[in-house]
C-alpha cells in the first residue's frame, strides 16, 4: 500500500500507517504520532491515567483538523511533539 498524500503528488512511497480518523494509508513523513492517554474508573468513580499511554496516528491533514477544532487545550509537549486529547 502507498501513503494517499505522496501518490497524489505522484511521488508513490511505502505506507507505514493508516490514519485514525480517514483511514487514508500514510508515509513516516506524512504521518503525526500522538500519546493516547487512556483511562479506567476506579472505586468511587475515581479517574486513572493508564501508562503507558497508546499510540495514536494521524495524517496531517487529519492532525492539522484536530488541533484547530480544540485550540483551546495545550497540543504539545516541551521537545515538540503533539499529544492526543483525552477521550
Amino acid at each position: 500500500m502507498n501513503c494517499f498524500d505522496c501518490a497524489a503528488a505522484d511521488w508513490p512511497t511505502a505506507a507505514v500507517a493508516v490514519c485514525h480518523d480517514c483511514g487514508a494509508a500514510v508515509c513516516a513523513d506524512h504521518a503525526v504520532s500522538f500519546d493516547h492517554h487512556l483511562t479506567r474508573t476506579a472505586l468511587i468513580d475515581r479517574v486513572i491515567l493508564v501508562e503507558p499511554p497508546a499510540r495514536l496516528i494521524r495524517c496531517r491533514v487529519c492532525a492539522a483538523a484536530h488541533d484547530a477544532a480544540h485550540q483551546d487545550r495545550p497540543r504539545h509537549t516541551t521537545d515538540g511533539r503533539h499529544l492526543a486529547a483525552q477521550h
